[in-house]
This record gives C-alpha cells, sequence and structure tokens, in this order.
C-alpha cells in the first residue's frame, strides 16, 4: 500500500511519476526506518513531499565563509536532511536519509512527550523550526494521503496547490 501512495503522490508534481520498482524500494526504507524508530510511515511520505517535492535534488544550505556566501552543506533530498559539510553528503544514500529523518522524528516525538505537552504544536514541527506552520504543512498533507479532512490546518499557498493535486488522486479510496 505504502508503495501505490509514492507511486501516486509523485506523479503530482508535472513531471513522471516513480515506476513501481523505485516505489517498491522507497517504501521498504520508509518501513524500515519507521518501524526501528516506531514513526508513522504515512508522517514520513507527508514529510517528504513538504521538503522535497518526492524529488532526491538536494537543497544547498548557504553561509558565511571568510565574508563570502557559499555552499556550507545540503537539505538532501529525499526528506530534507540537513547535512552540514559538502564532502559529508557523499556518505548518505536514500536509505542513510530515511533513517536519519525517522530518528529525529522519534527523538523530537518523545523530547515533546516529556518537555511540553499541551503546548499546542505537533512534534515534527521541530524538523523545521523557522517555520511557524510547519507542523500544518506536514499535517494538511497527511490528511489528504489518509483521506481526511484538512479544513484544521493553516496552509501556505504551495502547500495548498499540493493538497489541491493529492486530493485529485487520492480521493477515489485507491487503497
Amino acid at each position: 500500500m505504502l508503495a501505490r501512495m509514492l507511486c501516486l503522490a509523485s506523479g503530482i508534481f508535472g513531471r513522471p511519476a516513480w515506476d513501481g520498482a523505485k516505489c517498491s524500494e522507497h517504501a521498504g526504507y520508509i518501513m524500515e526506518a519507521s518501524e526501528r524508530h516506531r514513526v508513522d510511515p504515512v508522517l514520513m511520505v507527508s514529510h517528504n513531499i513538504v521538503e522535497c517535492d518526492m524529488r532526491e535534488r538536494d537543497n544547498p544550505v548557504y553561509g558565511v565563509v571568510l565574508g563570502r556566501r557559499t555552499i556550507v552543506g545540503y537539505d538532501a533530498c529525499p526528506m530534507g536532511v540537513r547535512i552540514i559539510g559538502v564532502g559529508r553528503r557523499a556518505g548518505f544514500g536514500v536509505r542513510d536519509l530515511y533513517e536519519a529523518a525517522a530518528r529525529k522524528l522519534e527523538r523530537w516525538e518523545r523530547w515533546c512527550g516529556r518537555k511540553h505537552r499541551g503546548h499546542g504544536h505537533h512534534f515534527v514541527s521541530h524538523y523545521n523550526e523557522g517555520n511557524p506552520d510547519y507542523a500544518d504543512q506536514v499535517l494538511g498533507v497527511r490528511a489528504v494521503l489518509l483521506r481526511r479532512s484538512v479544513r484544521k490546518y493553516s496552509l501556505v499557498p504551495r502547500i495548498e496547490e499540493i493538497v489541491g493535486r493529492l486530493s485529485k488522486v487520492f480521493v477515489f479510496g485507491w487503497w
């Protein structure tokens, strides 16, 4: 079922959808990491959609080094895992990125459960603390993947568009 979800979701971005083998491979990595770290696999897919639009193209992270703006690392896709150190990126494969993301999500879920009950924010918000609406974005996408209502989430225009596209694909009980 997860492989089918990945194939359908990968096709909404105006480029060819992933083939069945790639969907199965990624679904296996997600399930492996999500089971090991007790993280919802659909939450991981939602996070990947928000962070990377289901691509495997990294986004550079810039910093100032010796007075010049330069690339200091990457938000590595899938999953948008922040890797500081340009040379370190080569050490992370697709499986490693899913594993790193699941480990982070597990840690934040545990920390939020102990540290700030009732604070009104979902633990996924710690993945991108600079964005106050991040949890709503990820949880809104997750809701569509699970065919639930997204009305309670505050979505930015880009995610509204993604949610609309996903709704068209996932509306007919695909599983």
